[in-house]
């Protein structure tokens, strides 16, 4: 009986213990819907095209009743610190091709040393920013994230906009023909007012 009590009270403890850690672990880092948005507007290279994050956001993260997409898919990118994987830093290489990178690859020798200082520290700072709540210097580091990708991206590479947004507008458009076409059909007195 004592046995069983005394499991029971390690059970009891182990519970309590368990229930104190998850009240414990820090709020989900959410940054206002104005940043997570202006963030979002930084271009990513994901190996087939280069678009916006924002067109990854919305595609992987469904908004709910207080926050969008983009604030989501920021709050996982920094609670995670997976934007070391963010191939969002271009680098226009002497053969003029374009090259993207993320703050964990190794960087060629072409870039300088004050543009590979810069990609791997950007980053930490920023999430610092974040996390002490500097919405205005937070606003500046995208800024400056976005002034460096029109800069190093060379001006005549285009952003590609991902093959699934074609087919949703050539969708849209044809069934904009379509529906319009079967009411000159059925209403033919309407159209020739």
């Amino acid at each position: 009986m004592q046995n069983r009590n005394r499991r029971y009270t390690t059970l009891i403890l182990a519970l309590l213990f368990m229930a104190g850690s998850v009240f414990a672990m820090p709020a989900p880092l959410i940054m206002p819907k104005a940043q997570a948005a202006h963030f979002c507007r930084l271009l990513i290279n994901d190996g087939e095209s280069i678009a916006p994050l924002s067109s990854h956001a919305h595609r992987l993260m469904a908004a709910n009743d207080s926050l969008t997409s983009e604030q989501i898919f920021a709050s996982y990118i920094f609670r995670q610190s997976n934007w070391i994987t963010l191939r969002i830093f271009p680098h226009t290489e002497t053969d003029g091709t374009v090259a993207w990178y993320s703050a964990s690859d190794l960087l060629p020798a072409s870039v300088s040393t004050e543009h590979q200082k810069y990609i791997h520290e950007v980053f930490p700072h920023l999430q610092a920013e974040i996390e002490a709540g500097h919405w205005t210097t937070v606003d500046a580091y995208i800024d400056k994230m976005i002034e460096y990708q029109c800069k190093f991206a060379n001006n005549d590479q285009a952003v590609s906009t991902p093959s699934y947004l074609i087919y949703v507008v050539a969708l849209f458009f044809a069934v904009l023909l379509i529906s319009r076409i079967i009411f000159v059909n059925l209403h033919p007195k309407r159209t020739k007012q």
